[in-house]
């Protein structure tokens, strides 16, 4: 098979669409996110990981600012919550991806969006948690390394992730 013969004219368009959707939609929501406040973003996660670590038994604050800080009695320096710790950026592709999915019903896109979200967020959360556990348990250095390691796999997982096994789950055929 050629390389000519690899993708058809109708594939092309179709991948086109997607990239050129893509595209607008990441720029347009990275666009709007400018007018939100990135403290009110950083204080809901920072919000929802205390509330996770007081679950757990781990007192602590919130101190509101830019970044937004946690400051646990059981560290002596605070947890800084900052853009990268908000999912903003996997969000914005997510949301860009699964709308740009221009073949798929506009209802189940609505439902991806929303579900992608939800899944971000919960995974981010668990994602700060268990970097600051394995602070408090095993140090900074481990905690240092395994927060990047967490960050490159959480990064991928939720994005790759996420759409693969949405765009499987809303094209698959009834039997």
């Amino acid at each position: 098979m050629t390389a000519k013969n690899l993708f058809s004219k109708k594939e092309s368009i179709k991948t086109g669409k997607f990239l050129l959707g893509f595209g607008a939609s990441f720029l347009a929501l990275s666009a709007l996110l400018f007018f939100v406040p990135l403290e009110w973003i950083e204080f809901f996660f920072a919000a929802a990981t205390l509330l996770l670590l007081n679950a757990l038994g781990f007192a602590g604050e919130i101190v509101f600012g830019e970044p937004v800080l946690i400051q646990l009695q059981a560290l002596s320096l605070p947890i800084a919550i900052t853009y990268l710790c908000t999912g903003l950026l996997e969000a914005v592709v997510v949301v860009s991806a699964v709308a740009a999915s221009f073949g798929i019903p506009a209802k189940k896109r609505i439902v991806g969006v929303a579900l992608g979200l939800l899944a971000i967020v919960a995974f981010n959360v668990v994602r700060i948690v268990a970097s600051i556990l394995i602070i408090i348990f095993l140090g900074l250095d481990a905690g240092e390394f395994s927060h990047d390691l967490l960050f490159r796999i959480f990064l991928f997982a939720t994005i790759a992730g996420y759409y693969f096994f949405w765009f499987r789950w809303v094209t698959k055929k009834n039997n």
